[in-house]
């Protein structure tokens, strides 16, 4: 009976560890559903704000004081989780991989506001350089898209299990 006494503290303590990491997971994965939601409807309102301004100044402060640091907030969130099993762990960081990647979009996309509107339409150059970054534009969105989808299809194969 002594030697079994030890080995149901164990348990009990791994079982304990286990519960509480598996509850951590599904508050991270709250979080960052609510948090995407809201960004979802955030850049909605913004980018109807930017297609409505005729002032490159305020298009501008929208992408770069609004959006953007909508999306650090997104990230600093996630960051404040502490998942410990490696698979737990393996989520959070592809959740973070997607909040960059969606900040390295809206960055790209502030650039090409800031860059080419202030060129010349007329100019060879102009197309051809705008096009290049349209194209790097579209590329960085199906990425985002990619990294959205992995996180969702990885929660659910963790709690399916």
């Amino acid at each position: 009976m002594k030697k079994i006494f030890p080995i149901l503290l164990i348990v009990f303590f791994v079982t304990g560890c286990q519960a509480a990491d598996n509850e951590e997971l599904d508050e991270l994965y709250s979080a960052f559903e609510r948090n995407q939601s809201e960004i979802e409807a955030d850049f909605q309102n913004y980018y109807e704000e930017i297609e409505s301004s005729d002032n490159r100044e305020t298009q501008l402060k929208i992408i770069y004081e609004e959006m953007i640091p909508a999306i650090e907030d997104f990230k600093t969130t996630i960051q404040n989780y502490d998942v410990t099993a490696e698979d737990h762990k393996a989520l959070k960081e592809d959740m973070l991989a997607y909040i960059s990647s969606l900040h390295e979009l809206t960055g790209q996309i502030g650039e090409f506001n800031r860059t080419f509107i202030a060129g010349n339409p007329f100019d060879e150059g102009f197309t051809e350089d705008a096009d290049k970054v349209l194209e790097a534009v579209r590329k960085k969105e199906e990425q985002v898209q990619q990294a959205y989808e992995k996180v969702l299809d990885e929660y659910e194969n963790l709690t399916a299990e």
